[in-house]
């Protein structure tokens, strides 16, 4: 009984002395970056630290999806009449993504002011908020946390005076976030957020990777100058998010390095891709009516687009193709989620089986599932490949080209761009050959078992750098000095020039003395034939 007193209060100092008072900043917009602060601010919780989430609402449709378990502390700021009518343009945006090319990167930059309107619309009702702003003074946090998807955060830390903040990307990386962090961009052989290539580019390719890199990072930057402009009229702050962004302890990435293309880094970006993802079976159960369902035949595939792209939101032309290839393939169970269960377009189909919420992660999972078909999510690249799952991509938008690109490489994946989802028998070839042909299970196995065995923990890592942020806050010593130089320092094309007119010179010299030689040469040559003759 003593013993077991002594290490209760002994837990209770511990978690008095390792806990931080952190804010997440977390706008209600895009699915994937709320799961992903969402996971963040649990795993922090768990660990002892008292974790509040400030979460500005534009995407009205996602209310009550805010990405977390464990924490419970959140501060809500109600939409602006300015983005009142946003969540009907996102319906609108999910029902064109099927068809829409979401790669070009002149549709991005001509979106750019129609989104700044919307993402600078909510950041002045926040910065507006006097009562908010005393409040988050008041709490004194010892650290901040946000991603620079919505560049308003920096604002709000400079509003607040906030003492040290992290940044978390829900990407590997974006674009006008490395040019602010002064990480290479390094397009040559290195995707893009949104680029669909793989290391090995052809010129066109690299010249593409390079545009849409261009692209992505206007947009984001674009938003993030009409944020501050507002801010600075609205609150006393004087520096850009170019100046705050990379003064963050340490960025931590969505990304698993041995999984992502090599590309250059420093010592400031840590990766904790793979944080959500519950890879222990045994502590997983798979509800009773899918587990039965899994049982009728010896083949099953899982087919879902996530949770922005709705199936139920699929042109006709694809849905037809895709009950042809269900009706083409009666020995294989297909378990769809299709987010209107009463839909009868399947009825007469024994082997399909529809679902609004299927508990993905328990499905992949499960052995008896053997190929996955999905739009490439970042998180569902994670769940698949940590758990060893063969698939078929078909991305939609956004990064997933690149994920779907960067798994190819491994040799578990297919991919099917989504402008053949009118093709039934290319939809069914590429599942069959999924499905029947070993190499993909061994691929998909041979890759879980690397990334299963890593070195390093994403949780534990997130853990013990956060804690090393909130105690010491910002840490100048990390800070890429690159970014400061000019392009004529950074390239060193002033040493190049340096080098060139030395070179130029010493040619020159070397010339003018060749040619004195010489003529001297000549000379004494003519005078000996005249004297000859």
């Amino acid at each position: 009984m003593r013993l077991t007193t002594i290490l209760y209060f002994s837990a209770i100092v511990f978690l008095q002395v390792c806990s931080y008072k952190i804010l997440v900043y977390s706008n209600l917009m895009g699915h994937s970056h709320v799961k992903m602060l969402g996971s963040v601010a649990d795993v922090l919780t768990e660990s002892g630290n008292n974790v509040t989430i400030l979460m500005p609402i534009i995407d009205t449709n996602e209310r009550g999806k805010y990405g977390t378990k464990k924490t419970k502390q959140f501060i809500f700021v109600e939409p602006d009449e300015s983005v009142a009518n946003f969540g009907e343009q996102m319906k609108e945006f999910q029902k064109n993504m099927w068809k829409d090319d979401n790669t070009n990167p002149m549709k991005m930059i001509e979106k750019a002011g129609e989104m700044a309107s919307v993402f600078g619309g909510q950041c002045k009702k926040v910065l507006q908020s006097t009562e908010l702003l005393n409040q988050i003074k008041n709490e004194k946090y010892d650290l901040a946390i946000a991603e620079p998807f919505d560049l308003c955060a920096y604002a709000f830390f400079e509003a607040v005076n906030i003492r040290a903040h992290v940044a978390v990307l829900a990407s590997s990386r974006y674009d006008h976030a490395s040019a602010a962090l002064g990480q290479p961009m390094a397009s040559s052989y290195v995707p893009g957020v949104m680029s669909g290539f793989s290391e090995k580019m052809t010129m066109k390719e690299r010249l593409l990777n390079t545009l849409q890199a261009a692209g992505g990072g206007y947009f984001f930057s674009y938003i993030g100058d009409y944020e501050f402009d507002l801010a600075r009229k609205t609150v006393n702050i004087s520096r850009s998010w170019r100046d705050v962004l990379p003064e963050a302890s340490f960025v931590f990435t969505n990304q698993i390095s041995i999984l992502d293309f090599p590309a250059p880094t420093f010592d400031k970006i840590i990766p904790i891709g793979g944080i959500s993802v519950n890879t222990k079976r045994g502590e997983m159960k798979l509800p009773e009516k899918w587990d039965k369902i899994l049982n009728i035949r010896k083949k099953n595939v899982f087919i879902s687009f996530g949770s922005n792209a709705k199936s139920m939101h699929m042109p006709d032309d694809y849905k037809q193709s895709i009950l042809n290839v269900f009706a083409s393939m009666p020995d294989v169970t297909f378990i769809w989620k299709y987010e209107n269960e009463k839909d009868t377009l399947a009825d007469h189909l024994k082997n399909v089986y529809l679902g609004e919420w299927l508990p993905q992660n328990e499905l992949l999972a499960d052995p008896r599932l053997n190929v996955f078909v999905t739009h490439g999510g970042l998180a569902s690249t994670w769940e698949l490949s940590l758990l060893g799952k063969p698939c078929v991509m078909i991305p939609l938008f956004a990064d997933q080209n690149r994920n779907a690109a960067m798994l190819h490489r491994h040799g578990g994946v297919e991919i099917l761009e989504k402008e053949l989802l009118d093709d039934s028998e290319m939809i069914g070839k590429t599942i069959k050959k999924v499905l029947n042909d070993p190499i993909y299970k061994k691929n998909a196995e041979a890759l879980a078992e690397k990334l299963n065995n890593l070195p390093t923990n994403p949780r534990e890592v997130l853990i013990k750098h956060v804690n090393f942020a909130a105690k010491f806050g910002k840490l100048p010593s990390l800070d890429n000095y690159g970014r400061h130089l000019s392009i004529v320092e950074y390239y060193l094309i002033d040493i190049f020039a340096i080098i060139c007119a030395v070179l130029l010179v010493v040619l020159y010299i070397s010339y003018r003395i060749f040619r004195f030689v010489l003529e001297k040469f000549l000379f004494r040559i003519n005078l000996s034939k005249k004297k000859n003759d």
